[in-house]
């Protein structure tokens, strides 16, 4: 069925708390309503790095507790009205201010949530989650008692090893705020099934983004070493990223360590299974992130300085796709196939019956066969002017010259460009694809000020949509759009 949705990260919701969380999301909700769009689209929510990339966190599995909702705890008697208010002065996006007003929150809200006995569900989550949450209450403990420093380097050789002695010393040493990490993530959750209740019941569904990769300085790496491709004492080898292409003439080095997928297939896959079963609970459509790396993935010597130099290697393949899909039928799945793609990536995602992706701003290149000229498109994918990762559309459109300009005018017969976003959406509205997603700030014709990712840059991830943005006038015209373009179902 024909259908659309809009791309907007929990964090960019409007809020003054520093960051979006989820005590914005029941106002998009409503937009997405008026909208008449069926689908909300975000990126990874487990917790962000060190420059604040969702697409580097020290866990697959953990929740980002940046968005749980503080007036949610203000209702459960977990928190004062004055630290309440306290962590509403921010005035736009500002993650420092996020993350430190966040953590007095929880502390405080784990200080009065342990006055009383846990509730029920308590246990049950922590029984439930023990794979991966034990490992990461420890790990975020033992990292903070070494000052942030990341595993490789931690002062203790032992606990950097997990032997079995340090790991129960760290465990009792640092007990109450092993606990803290895990009322985190119970809070995270907790709040997480109430937001896909309310999804629910505005009948919209979730697309979630997993990363292909973990972050080396992650639980999951300290915990799983065996897992992936390291030295013997538990250094990087090789590391992952993306050779020179579209966005860097130095390529992309990532640094994110590859899995050993001889050691994954014997455990049945057993990371991967869980990892993916985490996100069946979270979302309805999963989109894998740089999915060409099951089929080959660039492997770059660790200490490299740029991502010049590496070597591809083949991939895992079908098997272990066929594995995931057997796993989770109830799951649907994207395939971000963008990039220097071989026929053989395009093969396999077809082999899976995986929709791939197709991006409008790559579309103009004067070849009438491009395939991401929305007249080119099939009907199975999913199609977008850009992503998190492209300039939005008025930026791009600002960064053309005239000639290409008029190449892009000329090529979707516009007269001219005075409102190129919007006009670009009802032609995307309007093509063959299954899926549409527009990026909130097309909708509302920002400029480059207000993009998301410049990948391998720092500096990103700041962008915060503002309350006037989800107007009833907005709403009007895209649900107008979705009519048209016979995009509402039910």
């Amino acid at each position: 069925m024909r259908s659309s949705g809009i791309l907007l990260h929990i964090t960019s919701l409007p809020s003054n708390s520093g960051v979006g969380t989820l005590a914005e999301a029941e106002r998009f909700l409503e937009f997405l309503r008026a909208a008449k769009q069926e689908y909300w689209q975000i990126l990874p929510i487990t917790p962000t790095d060190f420059v604040n990339s969702p697409y580097a966190s020290p866990s697959a599995f953990a929740g980002n507790t940046l968005v749980i909702d503080a007036e949610q705890l203000a209702k459960e008697q977990l928190l004062s009205e004055s630290t309440l208010a306290d962590s509403k002065r921010a005035k736009g996006n500002d993650y420092g201010y996020a993350i430190a007003r966040k953590d007095v929150i929880l502390r405080e809200a784990y200080s009065n949530f342990i006055k009383n006995n846990p509730p029920a569900d308590y246990a049950e989550f922590c029984t439930s989650n023990a794979y991966w949450l034990d490992d990461y209450a420890l790990f975020c403990a033992v990292k903070k008692h070494f000052n942030g420093k990341s595993w490789l380097e931690w002062d203790d050789e032992d606990i950097r090893m997990r032997t079995p002695s340090a790991m129960r010393h760290y465990a009792d040493m640092l007990s109450d705020e092993v606990e803290f990490n895990v009322f985190c993530q119970y809070q995270f959750y907790k709040q997480w099934n109430g937001f896909r209740a309310k999804l629910s019941k505005y009948g919209v569904k979730l697309i979630g983004d997993i990363p292909i990769y973990v972050a080396y300085d992650s639980a999951d790496v300290w915990a799983h070493p065996q897992l992936f491709e390291l030295t013997k004492d538990r250094r990087p080898s090789w590391v992952a990223g993306v050779p020179p292409d579209y966005f860097s003439q130095d390529g992309q080095l990532w640094g994110n360590p590859l899995y050993d997928w001889d050691a994954m297939k014997k455990e049945n896959y057993d990371w991967w299974t869980r990892r993916v079963g985490k996100c069946a609970e979270l979302f309805d459509v999963l989109r894998i992130d740089h999915f060409r790396a099951f089929d080959s993935y660039y492997a770059i010597r660790y200490g490299e300085p740029t991502a010049r130099k590496g070597q591809w290697r083949k991939g895992i393949g079908y098997d272990f796709l066929k594995h995931i899909q057997d796993a989770f039928p109830q799951l649907t799945i994207i395939a971000e196939d963008l990039g220097d793609i071989p026929k053989s990536v395009l093969e396999l995602r077809d082999r899976c019956g995986l929709a791939g992706m197709k991006i409008v701003q790559f579309a103009f290149d004067g070849n009438p066969g491009n395939p991401f000229l929305p007249a080119n498109f099939e009907e199975h994918c999913v199609a977008y002017l850009g992503t998190h990762d492209n300039d939005t559309t008025v930026g791009w459109w600002q960064s053309l010259n005239d000639g290409q300009r008029q190449v892009v005018l000329n090529t979707v017969n516009l007269p001219n460009g005075d409102h190129i976003a919007l006009d670009l959406i009802a032609l995307l509205a309007n093509s063959r694809a299954e899926l549409v997603i527009y990026s909130m700030q097309d909708i509302v014709e920002n400029d480059a000020s207000c993009r998301m990712n410049i990948p391998g840059t720092l500096g990103c991830w700041k962008y915060m949509a503002k309350r006037a943005d989800f107007s009833r006038a907005k709403a009007a015209w895209l649900a107008k759009i979705t009519e048209q373009s016979g995009r509402i179902n039910g």
